[in-house]
């Protein structure tokens, strides 16, 4: 099996599972959590990926590090994970969880890039916008990048909408190099 079956079999079993006993969100804040260690700790995402290490061994880090940590169905999880030899696959079944846990609340990540930093209102207002024109939740991501010269580019998964300055002269540098400039 390829990596995204075997990641999206398991994220799909343990989203139905926490989907039956009402529990999508703590299993969301659990992934959070441990991407949170992935993340800041390179060493744990080594562990997770040698073959070198047993089985048995990462059982018991995994023990030492999430038991308290996580939920009883995350931690079950994470030691099925363990005992199947599955546990290099925990950042792609996080994500792939992440996508169905956002597909099934209705929400979706948004990166929105200015040139310098934009106050609260401004920011409450690009988002109610978004929110609105997407018929979704929207989770923002701002970002400021001086060398867009001003204006914005907002992402939207695979759609981007760039009215930044860098973008305009881009555009007219291309018109003016194919003489369609009116």
């Amino acid at each position: 099996m390829t990596e995204q079956r075997v990641s999206l079999r398991y994220a799909k079993a343990i989203f139905d599972t926490a989907k039956i006993t009402g529990s999508i969100d703590l299993v969301y804040n659990d992934f959070l959590k441990i991407s949170e260690y992935l993340n800041i700790s390179g060493e744990l995402l080594a562990v997770l990926k040698s073959p070198v290490i047993t089985s048995w061994r990462k059982a018991e880090l995994f023990k030492n590090l999430f038991n308290s940590l996580v939920s009883a169905l995350t931690y079950d999880f994470l030691m099925l994970l363990v005992e199947k030899e599955r546990e290099n696959y925990i950042p792609d079944i996080i994500s792939v969880y992440e996508r169905l846990y956002f597909k099934e609340k209705n929400i979706i990540k948004a990166d929105v890039t200015t040139s310098r930093e934009m106050d609260d209102v401004l920011k409450e207002k690009i988002l109610s916008k978004l929110s609105s024109k997407l018929s979704k939740t929207v989770i923002p991501t701002f970002k400021v990048d001086p060398l867009i010269k001003g204006g914005i580019m907002i992402r939207v998964e695979d759609w981007v909408f760039d009215a930044t300055i860098r973008n305009q002269l881009a555009l007219l540098r291309t018109r003016l190099i194919e003489g369609k400039l009116v």
